[in-house]
Formats: C-alpha cells, sequence, structure tokens
C-alpha cells in the first residue's frame, strides 16, 4: 500500500521562510539538518507519518554547489515554491515493482545529515535518473520506503507551535488520468487529492492541527 509521505517547499531564506509557514499555519517544526548540496531543512510534523520540509540554499552565492545553486535559482524571484511531492511504500517489494514500472530503480542515496551529526540514508524510487522527466516536472510524486517507520520525521519532537494530525486535502497540478495511472487507481481514491488547472506540482496543503483547526497553506509550484 502506498501512503502520503512528504512535500518540500523551497524558500530564499530558511529563517523567514520557515517564520512565514508558522505565522500562517501555527504549526510547529524541528530543526531538519542540511541536506546533500548545502540546503538546510525545517520538518513540519503534519500528522501520519506525513511532513512538510521547508528548505533553503544557505551557502553564499559565489561558495554553492551546482544543486544549491539551481535550487536557489526556482526561486530568483523571492517567493516561495513547491518543489515535490512523494508517497511511501509499505514494502521494499512494493517500491521495486514501481520502479520496474517507471523503467528506472530502488536507490540508496545520502540524505539529510541531522543536527546530531547522524547521516540519514534514504531509499527512493524511481531514482535520481528518472524522478525530474517521470515524476516532478509532470506534478507526479516519487516515492520512498522507511526499513524503520520509528524513523519517519513527522514523529520528530516539534516546538514553537501546534503539532499537524492529518492531511485533510492536497491539492495537485496535473492530469488526472496521468495522475490515476502513476500511483494507481486505489491510491488516488484514498488520498485527500484536488486536481486542479495550472502548473504541474502542489498547489496547496490543508492540515488537521491536534486541537482540530484546520490550516491550508498555499504557494505556486516551481517551473522544474
Amino acid at each position: 500500500m502506498f501512503h502520503l509521505d512528504h512535500l518540500c517547499l523551497g524558500v530564499r531564506d530558511l529563517d523567514d521562510g520557515v517564520r512565514r509557514v508558522q505565522e500562517e499555519t501555527g504549526l510547529a517544526h524541528y530543526d531538519g539538518g542540511v541536506l546533500a548540496g548545502d540546503i538546510a531543512s525545517t520538518i513540519f510534523p503534519l500528522g501520519g507519518d506525513v511532513y512538510l520540509e521547508v528548505e533553503a540554499a544557505t551557502t553564499a552565492a559565489a561558495e554553492r554547489s551546482e544543486a544549491s545553486a539551481w535550487f536557489d535559482g526556482l526561486l530568483a524571484d523571492g517567493a516561495d515554491r513547491w518543489m515535490f511531492w512523494s508517497l511511501r511504500a509499505d514494502t521494499l517489494e512494493e517500491m521495486t515493482a514501481v520502479a520496474q514500472r517507471l523503467g528506472g530503480e530502488v536507490a540508496r542515496l545520502p540524505g539529510r545529515t541531522q543536527p546530531d551529526g547522524t547521516q540519514r540514508i534514504i531509499t527512493t524510487a524511481p531514482g535520481p535518473g528518472r524522478v525530474f522527466d517521470t515524476c516532478w516536472r509532470r506534478g507526479l510524486p516519487n516515492w520512498f520506503y522507511r526499513e524503520d517507520p520509528a524513523t519517519n520525521p513527522d514523529r520528530g519532537a516539534a516546538e514553537h507551535g501546534e503539532r499537524g494530525s492529518a492531511v485533510t486535502r492536497l491539492e495537485i497540478g496535473a492530469d488526472a488520468s496521468e495522475l490515476r495511472e502513476h500511483i494507481d487507481a486505489e491510491t488516488y481514491g484514498r488520498l485527500p487529492l484536488a486536481v486542479v488547472a495550472g502548473r504541474p506540482g502542489v498547489h496547496a496543503i490543508t492540515v488537521r492541527t491536534a486541537s482540530g483547526r484546520e490550516v491550508t497553506l498555499r504557494r505556486n509550484p516551481a517551473q522544474l
């Protein structure tokens, strides 16, 4: 079975971007550490093993890697942008089947280096050689697999706000038939998806908080 796993929101300045998200939603968050390419992250737990990752390039422009320069270039006008969204497979066999269907591979790659120095390793499909053209540029998700559910970032200790308890609506710009085929009809029917017009990618997410409030974070997708 497949589940919503996480979404990535790119911002130009991490502290300012996190402040805006927190002020708009009241959601709690914590320091996620640094990804490869000198991109720093903050995690907003959304409930149900789903989380929002707010990311920004952190090094000076002249010192940026190719990856962080590309990432920051997508935000050149200073506006926040949704980068991508991802699903999670219950089993490695399920994700291997997805990779084969999409002509890719299951890849194990360096993930975030947490503030305590722990290097996370991610298991993902359809792999770095396929993810942009097969998934993200068409508004479609890629997949992750987590061998130990206890390490899911949604379960991290967060502060400065209220924890999310569930994602109740996810607005995606995509062709509905293509999205249904990409993630399978059962997953399409079970997730709280709303297919909307406009650029491919995430357009908005609505989250129910622990107190029962519903908050919506709306941004435009990046042009990947």
